[in-house]
């Protein structure tokens, strides 16, 4: 019998009245069904992954379907080979992904299917691909050609996007992990001008659904434990990622250990051995019976 737990992506734009008194009954109903995960609860919405096994996922999204503001959303489903989440988090927040800048989401770009957006790919289409997450996740994992804007945090979007240097009369195609980040991304290059945008709908997870050895290459980097997924296809074996310090091919991932930092960044095993270094107080470690761990 499998031990592998089963997980959720979902986002959903709606209107959520009281989002504060929402965050907190949602918080009861996950703990009450024995979910872990993460979710953020908004005027705006709601955006979340929980995990579980199959029985706890079923209640859960019969929950979802029977519920007023959330029913209809479509989820994306993954399997972890352990609980990636440490406990259940359910927090208010005024934005449920932060960009800082309010916009028109009547503007966001139109949507591809995965079968469209692979379509294009095979057709050599004169597009522009933008990768709407941060740059530590790109490096790990994207698709063909695509460019990423250079944010460490989505709220750097506003301004980064100024100084993308494409012709706003040309195709653009988004994508980001489930969709979430380019539904304001696209709505956010709306307003800065350009006409021809369009976003993958449900990320690059729904498209990786479908073709996992299609046109992403490398890992696709998720919040979570996994840390990233697409591990066990022919694309994914692919190593794009380089150590912040030797520069050779690695995806690995360390979190900074500097208190007003924590920033994510890889470093290959090699030159995590020698953490006494230059480098050994960035980095966040642990001494285990087996030895040193991140």
């Amino acid at each position: 019998m499998s031990n592998n737990t089963f997980v959720l992506l979902y986002y959903k734009f709606t209107p959520v009245k009281d989002a504060k008194f929402e965050a907190q009954q949602h918080k009861l109903v996950c703990k009450g069904i024995g979910l872990n995960g993460r979710i953020i609860i908004g005027e705006e919405g709601i955006n979340g992954t929980v995990a579980g096994n199959r029985a706890q996922l079923k209640e859960y999204t019969d929950y979802m379907d029977s519920h007023p503001d959330f029913k209809g959303i479509v989820f994306k489903r993954s399997v972890a080979p352990k609980m990636p989440f440490h406990k259940m988090i359910v927090k208010y927040r005024p934005e449920i992904v932060t960009l800082g800048k309010k916009v028109d989401l009547i503007k966001t770009g139109k949507y591809l299917k995965p079968e469209q957006m692979h379509e294009l790919f095979e057709k050599g289409e004169d597009m522009v691909v933008v990768d709407m997450r941060n740059n530590y996740e790109w490096e790990v994992g994207r698709f063909d050609g695509a460019i990423q804007p250079d944010t460490v945090r989505f709220f750097e979007l506003p301004e980064k996007v100024k100084n993308l240097k494409i012709d706003k009369n040309k195709k653009v195609v988004t994508y980001c992990t489930g969709g979430i980040r380019c539904e304001k991304a696209t709505a956010l290059l709306a307003e800065e001008g350009f006409t021809d945008v369009y976003q993958l709908e449900g990320g690059i997870v729904k498209y990786l659904e479908k073709y996992p050895d299609g046109h992403f290459k490398g890992k696709n980097f998720v919040f979570d434990d996994r840390m990233v997924t697409n591990t066990d296809t022919k694309s994914g074996s692919k190593v794009l990622g380089k150590c912040a310090h030797c520069k050779k091919a690695s995806d690995r991932y360390i979190d900074c250990a500097k208190p007003d930092c924590h920033q994510l960044f890889i470093c290959c095993k090699e030159s995590w051995i020698k953490p006494f270094n230059h480098f050994s107080n960035h980095l966040k470690f642990k001494i285990t019976l087996e030895g040193i761990s991140i």
